[in-house]
């Protein structure tokens, strides 16, 4: 069996981890904590999908009867509540260990990468930018800021190295373009088929009303 030698390339990245976590640690300073703990909150799941919800709604408004646009309003939630179990079960894989503990202003939970707070951030503005309608340079940069925001304020608060933060980042990437595949796939046409139903009325019924921008059936 061989050693792994101390020179190799995950001891330097353990080791400018380290050494970034210990450079701001060392910086706290009261305020700067206090912001912390806002900017922190704002990735709670309590504050995250009451948000997920309203921009779902406010993105389905007006698009139709209530029965056909529920998916729509639900959808950035399941696709973040979905995303934050994938990496609850990919950090009880790498099982990383957290910054000790003399240095934690909070109670974390579990394990240390990726970091879950940054995760559910990056996952909650990229699903509600994408909502909303955003595309190209916002889109993106909406979940690098979340990222950079939340995760700053876990590595001030000491329950996060740098590099939990980074792959918070890079994972919630990852799976909002996984995740935003199907929506590119979709057939031109198919919302509007679905919302004015593909069902032909029997021989001899009376034309129904079509929904707007539907052609009437007879």
């Amino acid at each position: 069996m061989t050693s792994r030698r101390p020179g190799s390339l995950g001891d330097r990245l353990r080791r400018a981890d380290q050494a970034a976590f210990a450079a701001i640690v060392a910086r706290r300073r009261p305020a700067l904590v206090a912001a912390a703990r806002v900017v922190s909150g704002l990735a709670e799941p309590g504050v995250v999908y009451p948000a997920l919800v309203a921009a779902g709604l406010l993105a389905a408004r007006g698009r139709g009867p209530a029965r056909a646009v529920w998916p729509q309003a639900v959808g950035p939630a399941l696709v973040v509540a979905a995303g934050a179990q994938a990496r609850r079960e990919l950090s009880r894989i790498i099982a990383r260990p957290r910054p000790p503990a003399s240095e934690w202003l909070t109670e974390p939970e579990g394990f240390s990468l990726p970091s879950r707070h940054t995760t559910l951030a990056a996952l909650a503005a990229g699903a509600i930018a994408s909502a909303l309608g955003a595309r190209g340079p916002t889109s993106r940069a909406a979940p690098l800021l979340a990222a950079a925001g939340v995760g700053a304020s876990r590595v001030c608060l000491g329950v996060h190295w740098p590099g939990d933060v980074l792959a918070g980042w890079i994972f919630a990437e990852g799976w909002l373009r996984f995740t935003s595949r199907p929506s590119r796939r979709w057939p031109r046409g198919a919302g509007r088929r679905a919302r004015c139903g593909a069902r032909t009325p029997p021989r001899g019924a009376a034309t129904s009303t079509a929904p707007s921008g539907c052609s009437p059936r007879t």
